[in-house]
């Protein structure tokens, strides 16, 4: 990473310190031990994430950007305390008098911090890899037990999240190309003709993409950072999973295999309704089309990345799988479930 990409980053937490200065006051008040070093997590567009490396072992940090208000921090912080109560494969926040985070102030600066026990593994946008079948139905258990979690959380605000396309679409539909803006002008006309009341409504994790899901030594999957979850239709989840997880960039016919293995072996904890059958197909649509969205909005606006490349041609690959009879078919409840 270079000096520029590094203070894009130092921007999100307002850092105006060398990060060893802050490591070593998280080691003071969680007794981690001696400091050795850190390692920056380079990947995602919020939050400022990094591995902390003492004597005692390694953790995961999590330090709140600057435009999180109280009220954000807070309603992530429930959350996560409900989720490491739950039997969720998540990381575990760890406990600092009495409480899962450390409100520090360095140099005039105020830190919001979570620390995380670590998980000796890598994510998948790391390994360069999607999802065995068996993972794929592991993700869908894991998808499950999310679901079924009786949090009924504040909502927070994700600009990525499927259920903003349409205020962030009028925002910035000016950025696409028109070839986008024609197909994105008839999507967000399915968008409303959705009845959002026949939807089951649960507890989303809302990013469930391989940067968020990790797979450790031996090879257990586990699903990390529920900052943008939600009380939401739970077909959201699945739509999510479907565009990126489930994603075959170079077939169709294994993509159309993963999505229907997904929905299949989720249908067999939680029963998928027809209605959530039937608007699958405009979520998919919506999940990839935010991969477009976003990424061109971003790299005209605030500069391009390797990331912010990959999701692009994810979106626009997943969003050219959408429109295929067979795509249609395999959605069919007298087919699969």
């Amino acid at each position: 990473m270079d000096y520029f990409e590094l203070q894009d980053f130092n921007k999100r937490i307002g850092l105006n310190t060398d990060l060893k200065n802050i490591s070593k006051k998280i080691c003071d008040v969680y007794n981690l031990g001696e400091f050795i070093s850190n390692e920056l997590i380079a990947i995602g567009y919020e939050d400022y994430n990094y591995y902390l490396i003492t004597s005692k072992g390694k953790y995961c940090v999590k330090i709140f950007s600057n435009f999180r208000t109280k009220d954000d921090i807070k309603n992530y912080l429930e959350r996560i305390k409900m989720v490491a109560n739950s039997s969720t494969n998540s990381p575990k926040p760890l406990i600092i008098n009495n409480d899962i985070s450390l409100s520090l102030t360095y140099e005039n600066n105020h830190y919001d911090i979570c620390v995380f026990e670590y998980i000796d593994g890598k994510n998948y946008f790391e390994l360069h890899e999607k999802p065995s079948n068996e993972e794929i139905k592991e993700l869908a258990k894991q998808t499950a037990i999310i679901n079924n979690l009786d949090i009924k959380p504040k909502f927070i605000y994700d600009a990525w999240a499927i259920i903003n396309f349409e205020e962030e679409y009028k925002q910035k539909r000016k950025y696409l190309p028109e070839k986008y803006q024609g197909e994105f002008d008839k999507l967000l006309k399915e968008l409303k003709n959705i009845n959002f009341d026949k939807l089951p409504k649960a507890f989303v994790h809302g990013d469930i993409i391989n940067t968020n899901v990790m797979k450790d030594n031996n090879s257990k999957i586990w699903i990390i950072d529920f900052a943008v979850s939600n009380y939401l239709p739970r077909i959201i989840d699945l739509a999510v999973i479907s565009c990126n997880m489930c994603l075959d960039e170079i077939s169709k016919n294994k993509t159309y295999e993963n999505i229907k293995l997904l929905l299949s072996e989720y249908n067999k904890y939680n029963k998928l309704t027809d209605y959530e059958l039937e608007v699958f197909g405009i979520f998919y649509k919506l999940a990839n089309a935010m991969h477009i969205l976003q990424p061109i909005f971003i790299a005209k606006t605030e500069g391009d990345s390797e990331e912010n490349q990959y999701w692009l041609n994810e979106g626009i690959v997943g969003y050219s799988f959408s429109d295929d009879e067979k795509f249609s078919k395999i959605l069919s409840k007298k087919e699969s479930y």
